[in-house]
């Protein structure tokens, strides 16, 4: 697996985990995102837009991860919304002057996701050639390693027997 494929299952897990806090605890969630919830219909809010709607997206990139190449647009669909939401935060950074280190921290996050969702959607699957040619690479690995073990295995049963060998008396 990638660096690549690594990141983006990291950007999809985080999505999915923050999709699931705002579903399971949305009063936490509010307050975790300096939100004042003062009626129920606000929770639903939380529920809905921060909870369904981020849960929705991670399982989506989740998704589509494995079924590269043919499911990148659905990667770069993703990259879009959440970066979007990043830009969105960004206006708000510099109109609203809401210049915290929460707001950076989550600006930083939502860029990295949405590159992460974009830099694994550009992912070219290796053609059979070179598919062919890793695993007859690693059979040579397998090949060359299981050789290395006979021989210090053989090494080990010689010296076994030259310590048996002095070991023994002269009987002439």
């Amino acid at each position: 697996m990638t660096v690549r494929t690594q990141l983006a299952y990291v950007a999809a897990v985080l999505l999915i985990v923050f999709g699931l806090l705002a579903l399971i605890s949305p009063l936490f969630t509010a307050r975790l995102m300096g939100l004042e919830v003062v009626s129920p219909r606000g929770v639903s809010e939380v529920r809905s837009g921060y909870g369904a709607f981020t849960l929705a997206i991670g399982a989506l990139m989740l998704w589509a991860i494995p079924l590269r190449p043919k499911k990148a647009p659905l990667l770069r669909t993703v990259a879009i919304l959440v970066a979007a939401a990043a830009a969105g935060r960004l206006v708000s950074v510099a109109i609203d002057a809401v210049f915290t280190l929460a707001n950076l921290l989550l600006l930083v996050l939502q860029g990295a996701v949405a590159w992460a969702a974009f830099w694994a959607s550009t992912e070219r699957l290796p053609s059979r050639t070179e598919q062919r040619a890793r695993r007859e690479a690693a059979e040579a690995r397998d090949q060359a390693a299981s050789a290395r073990l006979q021989a210090v295995e053989a090494e080990r049963r010689a010296r076994g027997a030259a310590a048996s060998y002095q070991r023994e008396p002269d009987r002439s």
